[in-house]
């Protein structure tokens, strides 16, 4: 119910006009004869319900992330995840300029694979690798893609017209975007869910996860898979959007406990208005243009990662 009303709200509220009645005659009752109203079909929606899924993917990408390697800090977006599937975009964006939404979509799946690999690459040694050491091996990842992503920028000329996408954004989401990203998103969302209650015996220790009868190895390649598709198409769609996959598992621990058959679907319900509601902030803040929603989410999220990162600490 919080979800929908979220949506409603950000689909109602904008610089052209805002409205609930109008909302109704138009989605309800199919009276889309106003501008006020074809602008809330056409344009509204098809953002909102971008935010609402992206939210969920990154937030459900992340507890999953963190179910997978028990690590606290681990995240799509602080593991480099999200700046390689963008350095595979801006990549795809010079190489085939005429792309399609679902070819652009695969190729960031492939930029997040190609960071995973790097990150576990340096993150794991012969020795298990532990939650600060990953994190700085993501970090360094990061950076490094990103400034790569930049640097295609400045010399094709796409500098413009990536900076806003990089920082994460839902400006311009279409239907036909909405409905190569959306099929995607939700099997991933529903594999990722089924991972559950494996992932609450995980959480036990891999000793007694294995002795329970999980298979931990298949579990965490699995559970990766699902990350990258749940990664690689919401970037693909919004941009790069950091941190959301961090506070949000950790916020749904504190509300329901340790349980992942409680913390997933939790996740992706709080993610996604997180999300919403930050979209519609970023549309208002400096309206008539629009702030990338990744840094109103960074925001929020920085304090927190240091908060955690110092309880880790002294831990």
């Amino acid at each position: 119910m919080c979800l929908a009303l979220a949506i409603m709200l950000s689909v109602s509220i904008g610089i052209a006009g805002s409205g609930f009645k109008t909302l109704l005659q138009t989605v309800v009752l199919g009276d889309n004869s106003s501008n006020l109203g074809r602008i809330m079909l056409e344009m509204r929606l098809p953002r909102a319900l971008a935010a609402c899924l992206t939210g969920a993917a990154f937030a459900l990408a992340g507890a999953i992330m963190q179910g997978i390697t028990r690590n606290p800090l681990a995240d799509a977006g602080l593991l480099g995840i999200n700046a390689g599937a963008g350095f595979a975009v801006a990549l795809g964006a010079v190489l085939w300029p005429s792309l399609s939404s679902l070819g652009t979509m695969l190729t960031a799946f492939g930029g997040a694979a190609l960071a995973v690999l790097l990150v576990y690459g340096l993150g794991m040694g012969k020795q298990k690798s532990g939650a600060i050491r990953l994190i700085l091996a993501g970090a360094a990842v990061g950076a490094f893609l990103t400034a790569l992503s930049q640097g295609v920028g400045l010399t094709f000329g796409l500098s413009k017209d990536l900076s806003f996408w990089t920082s994460g954004s839902l400006a311009g989401i279409s239907w036909a975007q909405l409905n190569v990203a959306a099929p995607w998103i939700a099997a991933a969302g529903v594999a990722g869910l089924l991972l559950a209650g494996r992932l609450s015996i995980l959480a036990l220790g891999e000793e007694s996860a294995a002795g329970l009868g999980v298979n931990v190895g298949a579990l965490r390649l699995t559970g990766l898979g699902v990350v990258l598709v749940l990664a690689g198409a919401s970037v693909s769609l919004a941009g790069g959007i950091s941190f959301l996959g961090l506070i949000i598992p950790h916020t749904a621990r504190l509300l329901v406990g340790a349980d992942y058959r409680k913390i997933l679907p939790l996740s992706a319900l709080l993610g996604g208005m997180l999300l919403v509601l930050s979209d519609v902030a970023a549309r208002m803040i400096n309206a008539p243009f629009d702030t990338p929603v990744g840094a109103l989410v960074s925001v929020i999220g920085v304090p927190f990662f240091l908060v955690l990162t110092y309880r880790k600490k002294g831990a």
